[in-house]
């Protein structure tokens, strides 16, 4: 049983008063600390980057093993990246639990790697393999650890080692959205370390993983963070829609329940994962307004007011203050009601 994940399972019980909440946050940070600096002193922390390097052959070895003991393969679109005397991040999309060890067997190049889950991964079969090969861990909800962890990887940069960089934070698993919103943080990583962005796109079909390589991104002319993370996500989205467009059927091959089948295998590779932790994760921009954000007013009104007859939905529509968005398709949604009565 793995002790952390099971503590912060408590943390995200919907049920805890707010003062019950700060109390099992306090004491999971507790834990969580007291173990990861009990792993950060062990013997396989003290390892140099070279000899690092020389165990990856060894690591992408079992890496192969584990891939097709367990059935898993994959097919390389195209590999675009060129040759650098710079050190690497290999930004890569998420797409589930096994994409490390596939996509390592891909790129076959050393990293270290930039891991949030250091409460899940702890206690699995996985962790001696990442500790050897070379592991960041931070906690994403902590802003002090954020920020050491980035100088740590811009000081391993600066030394001449590799990344390996989930951009999007956490699993994607939107039926139709290339690239989740990306964070912003690795902007200045990648300056500062002076490091190229090598962008790798990876997607799951059953238990073959298709990984698309594009060319290497540099963030070195970008004065504006915005932009230049914007360019690396269009990047990443077009890598992954040409992995899209190697994927043919027609419409009377897909089944209704598909999607759902298939984000139902995703979370039964990783227990401790559910739809609503993942969106807990997911970057949410300033000023970006989505359709649940949209419809979650609109969504419990009746379709027209001839069809309101019960007093609460009344009192619902009285006492909504609906903002520019719901008021914008309160309008449309009235004009759509008038034509229907016409």
């Amino acid at each position: 049983m793995n002790i952390l994940a099971e503590e912060q399972k408590k943390i995200l019980d919907k049920n805890l008063t707010e003062e019950e909440l700060q109390i099992k946050t306090k004491e999971f940070l507790s834990l969580y600390y007291e173990l990861r600096k009990k792993d950060e002193n062990k013997w396989y922390s003290k390892l140099t980057l070279e000899q690092r390097k020389k165990i990856h052959k060894l690591i992408l070895a079992i890496y192969k093993l584990k891939n097709r003991l367990g059935g898993f393969s994959y097919k390389m679109i195209k590999d675009e990246r060129t040759k650098t005397d710079r050190p690497i991040i290999y930004v890569v999309t998420h797409v589930g639990k096994f994409d490390i060890e596939v996509v390592s067997e891909a790129i076959k190049d050393h990293y270290y790697l930039l891991s949030g889950d250091f409460e899940h991964i702890q206690g699995i079969i996985d962790a001696p393999f990442l500790a050897l090969n070379g592991v960041f861990y931070f906690n994403e909800k902590v802003k002090e650890d954020r920020k050491k962890v980035s100088e740590k990887m811009i000081n391993h940069l600066q030394n001449g080692g590799n990344l390996m960089y989930f951009i999007e934070g956490t699993w994607n698993i939107t039926p139709n959205l290339p690239m989740l919103p990306s964070y912003w943080g690795i902007v200045d990583i990648a300056k500062k370390g002076n490091a190229i962005i090598v962008p790798v796109a990876a997607d799951q079909y059953g238990k073959v993983f298709k990984v698309n390589i594009g060319k290497n991104f540099d963030m070195q002319p970008y004065e504006d963070k915005s932009l230049a993370i914007s360019d690396l996500r269009d990047c990443l989205a077009t890598l992954k829609y040409e992995i899209w467009e190697t994927e043919y059927t027609t419409r009377s091959k897909i089944k209704e329940d598909e999607w759902e089948k298939y984000v139902a295998l995703r979370f039964k590779e990783w227990p401790y994962f559910n739809e609503e932790y993942i969106k807990g994760l997911i970057f949410k921009p300033k000023n970006v307004v989505t359709n649940e954000d949209v419809y979650k007013d609109i969504s419990q009104l009746p379709l027209s007011t001839e069809e309101t007859t019960c007093k609460e939905k009344i009192e619902f529509l009285d006492n909504m203050t609906p903002n520019l968005y719901t008021a914008r398709l309160l309008a449309i949604k009235d004009a759509r009601t008038r034509v229907r009565i016409k």
